[in-house]
């Protein structure tokens, strides 16, 4: 169970310092294995759920907290844990350098084009030598 602290005597003062102040709280609590009911924090910090959730979130994006969905004294909360390892950014490479090649993106009658009309996909020349191209490559 969480009690009351007095943080260095000081008020809340900012964001930053309630930032530090949950995360705090909560790795502490996640050092001896029990996590943090997010409804006990707001009590033990004299904050509003609202504020409160608000700081949480952002935590949680920076990978620094990890909730959990959990039903405390008949209600539905979320427990606070301390995420030990941060999310690295995701890089995520596509080459497309394939899709430049194909010869509609260069037609000037790409606007026009389309099955059954005068430009037709199915008879264009440019992607029919286009195709055949590729059926004579070497797979790479």
């Amino acid at each position: 169970m969480l009690r009351k602290v007095n943080f260095l005597g000081s008020q809340i003062s900012g964001k930053e310092s309630l930032e530090e102040k949950i995360l705090e709280i909560v790795k502490e609590a996640s050092k001896r294995g029990d996590g943090v009911i997010q409804s006990e924090l707001w009590r033990v910090l004299g904050i509003d759920s609202r504020e409160g959730s608000k700081v949480v979130a952002r935590l949680i994006r920076k990978g620094l907290l990890m909730r959990e969905a959990v039903v405390y004294k008949g209600k539905k909360t979320y427990k606070l844990y301390y995420s030990d390892s941060i999310r690295a950014p995701v890089n995520i490479h596509v080459n497309l350098n394939p899709v430049i090649e194909v010869p509609c993106f260069s037609c000037r009658q790409i606007n026009r084009c389309g099955i059954g009309g005068y430009y037709d996909p199915t008879k264009c020349p440019l992607l029919t030598r286009y195709i055949i191209q590729l059926t004579f490559r070497s797979p790479p």
